[in-house]
């Protein structure tokens, strides 16, 4: 806020508070509302709590109103004005400055007179060059004359690291008696040893924690960030650091970036960039900021607790900053404190050609993210320095790709629904897609349907009610599962399972793709759900056991997709007939191989989806389609009869009447096999022998105008009994 006035036009403002603080300022022609909010800043204790951002566009404003008639020369003065007289009213003493762009400020505030001993704490192990590189321009470029530096040397065993160290211990007066070193014996642990140093150690009233691998690039670094760090207000300060390169390797932390529990935006951006809003260039406020060269005072730091050794190695300084945070302290980043930092070079170089280490560094970032999951999921969902509207993928400040994820946590009129559909063809459209759309039309629940898992972030950010997983059994969609157990455990998991993909056909196309444990797999998954929904009361017999709570939801056909086609009329001298479906269905085709090749004079035959090379002379063959063509492609097909064959076998006992349902709300009659899933409708069924499909379709196709009040009597029970926007309470109760 002292560094942009962001403050637009439009703000709600309680008319008692108002009165309170003097009314409507005057005097700042075009900053009004920005002293507004300085002066009502300034009569709260904690602001951040008071003053409410609303992240959603409200209003478009018209180009010609208000303060647009001011010229900018003066809003921008104004705005100064009413910054520098907000300083001298909260008795904060500092200059106010223009910032590095226009309409912005810099304010640089005062130091005491008698400066403050700062206590600079560095750990090391080896790695003598870049420990050279720190100290030397420490101590050439630095123009803050009271500090002393603390090396904890977590055992080091190089010959120059050890003789440098050894001769600061024996001869501090070479270095001035300014500096000291720690010795921790063990692993390494950032946390603990930071914490005995500071203990057994450290006289000074700041704290500046700065690691081995950092240079210093300016003199006034030191001042710029104790001018920060003495702020009654203020609990921990962040600097700027660049890698040698010149990219952006620190310019403050987010919350849940990047799927894990914080991160670094703006990684690799060019030095000198702004940043979105000028975050690069503006000193400002985040949740946390990087240990790698942090300021505090100790008398806060002793306030908490220090560094929380439940985080040895990653996201202390995080966790630490947090803790400050909840003490109603600010946390600040500053961009007028500039340093080198080659990024957790010690960490690196244990690691590197090493594997065993490399497997264990990754171990303790997924302990550490756990930890601070655990510890922190509130803040970790809503990160007061982020705008919900961005992604937590990425670099940040990117627009999230999922609208649920900006929905207002507190804003719940319907219960939320989460819904990851294994595709976006006919699985996933029938049993996923098109029941939470249609549920969110019609006001039942707010529904979000993606194939993106979500990472643990976005879980504690949405917090849905339920969340349904369709045929999810690989390692890294069962992680994520464990994920929701652990982290949201309240939120409702369910289960969708369609087909009996334990018992494949052996000539199903998907059967050499299985999983060999398959059935380990699905059972681990359903064991850690709350509910199972199938769609047959076969399949629910036979997964019986899996899970305490199986509820059985039919396949439906989708009216707004479907209601309004009907069947193309076959003007032709001979009848077509067709069948439509997937890659999976080899063994079903084969049913009905010969009677197609005995009746290709007769009959125009028309295979869409999928087609035998042996049927491929005696058929005209149309290609797949994406589902948001399908209907509209079947329909134009214009068949008298549309033939289901199945092959007698256990996984197509637990198929639903998908087939039928498409078919005839086209209405195409239909001719299938006799078989559970086919049972109850108005259409043909018939034994899988040669003879009884031969003459059947053959005396169908004998009355072509029969055909078509057969498929209009289909129709018209599908409609009355099978159409998805008839039936959403089924749905509605399965997954909630």
């Amino acid at each position: 806020m002292r560094s942009v006035p962001y403050i637009g036009g439009m703000l709600a403002i309680d008319q008692e508070f108002l009165r309170s603080i003097g009314g409507m300022p005057v005097g700042c022609p075009g900053a009004e509302e920005y002293d507004l909010v300085l002066r009502a800043a300034e009569v709260v204790p904690n602001p951040e709590r008071i003053i409410g951002h609303v992240a959603r566009v409200l209003y478009h404003r018209c180009p010609q109103s208000g303060s647009d008639r001011i010229a900018v020369e003066t809003i921008v003065r104004s705005g100064k004005y009413a910054l520098a007289s907000h300083l001298e009213r909260s008795g904060e003493r500092g200059r106010v400055d223009f910032g590095p762009a226009p309409a912005t400020y810099r304010v640089e505030y005062a130091l005491p007179e008698e400066l403050p001993l700062v206590s600079v704490i560095i750990p090391t192990k080896n790695q003598m060059a870049y420990l050279n590189a720190c100290l030397d321009t420490l101590f050439e470029k630095t123009d803050y004359p009271n500090f002393e530096v603390i090396i904890i040397d977590n055992g080091s065993c190089e010959v120059d690291a050890v003789q440098y160290l050894d001769a600061i211990r024996s001869k501090p007066e070479l270095f001035a008696n300014r500096i000291r070193v720690f010795s921790w014996v063990g692993p390494f642990d950032y946390a603990a040893m930071h914490n005995a140093a500071i203990r057994e150690t450290v006289r000074g009233d700041v704290l500046l924690f700065l690691n081995n691998d950092t240079a210093i690039l300016h003199a006034d670094w030191m001042r710029n960030l104790v001018r920060h760090a003495l702020r009654p207000q203020v609990g921990a300060v962040g600097a700027k650091l660049l890698f040698a390169d010149g990219k952006v390797q620190h310019a403050g932390v987010i919350l849940g970036l990047s799927g894990g529990g914080a991160d670094h935006p703006f990684l690799g951006s060019h030095g000198q960039d702004r940043g979105y809003f000028g975050r690069l260039i503006l000193t400002q406020n985040y949740e946390a900021v990087t240990a790698a060269c942090m300021a505090v005072r100790k008398a806060d730091f002793d306030a908490v607790g220090g560094f929380s050794e439940e985080f040895p190695v990653q996201f202390n300084d995080v966790d630490l900053c947090l803790k400050l945070g909840e003490q109603g302290l600010r946390i600040v980043w500053t961009p007028d404190v500039v340093l080198l930092h080659h990024g957790s070079a010690s960490q690196r170089a244990e690691v590197q050609g090493n594997p065993e280490k490399t497997v264990q560094s990754r171990r303790i970032m997924a302990e550490a993210n756990d930890a601070l999951f655990r510890k922190w999921s509130r803040r970790i969902a809503r990160d007061r320095a982020y705008n919900p509207n961005f992604t937590r993928h990425g670099r940040g400040f990117q627009f999230e790709s999922i609208p649920a994820l900006c929905w207002q946590p507190e804003w719940r009129p319907r219960k939320r629904v989460f819904a990851h559909p294994v595709n976006r063809e006919g699985t996933g459209e029938y049993r996923i897609i098109a029941p939470a759309r249609a549920l969110s039309r019609a006001g039942r629940l707010q529904t979000q349907e993606t194939m993106q898992l979500l990472t643990p972030p976005e879980m504690l950010q949405s917090q849905p009610d339920s969340v349904i997983f369709q045929l999810q059994m690989e390692d890294h969609q069962s992680v994520v599962i464990r994920q929701w157990t652990e982290y949201c455990p309240d939120t409702l998991r369910v289960f969708e399972i369609d087909d009996l993909v334990i018992h494949l056909p052996m000539k199903n196309a998907h059967r050499p793709h299985i999983h060999p444990d398959i059935v380990k797999r699905l059972r681990h998954t359903a064991e850690r759900m709350h509910r199972m929904v199938v769609t047959t009361e076969y399949l629910a017999e036979q997964y019986r056991g899996w899970n305490a709570d199986i509820r059985v939801v039919p396949n439906f056909v989708e009216r707004a997709r479907w209601g309004a086609l009907r069947t193309a009329i076959n003007e032709g001298k001979r009848p077509r007939v067709g069948w439509v479906g997937g890659v999976s269905h080899l063994g079903d085709l084969e049913l009905i191989q010969d009677v197609v090749k005995a009746t290709r004079k007769e009959i125009d035959w028309v295979f869409m989806g999928m087609c035998p090379e042996s049927l491929q002379p005696y058929v005209t063959f149309v290609k797949p389609v994406s589902f948001d063509q399908y209907p509209a492609k079947v329909a134009s097909l214009g068949l008298d009869l549309a033939l289901a064959p199945l092959e007698d076998h256990p996984f197509n006992l637990g198929k639903s009447h998908l087939r039928v349902l498409e078919m005839g709300i086209l209405g195409i009659p239909v001719l299938a096999t006799d078989i559970l899933p086919y049972r109850g409708f108005p259409i043909w069924m018939v034994k899988n022998r040669y003879r009884d499909w031969l003459n059947t379709i053959k005396e169908l196709l004998a009355d072509r105008d029969a055909l078509r009040r057969a498929g209009t009597v289909l129709r018209e029970h599908i409609e009355q009994h099978w159409i998805l926007e008839d039936h959403l309470d089924l749905w509605e109760s399965a997954w909630t």
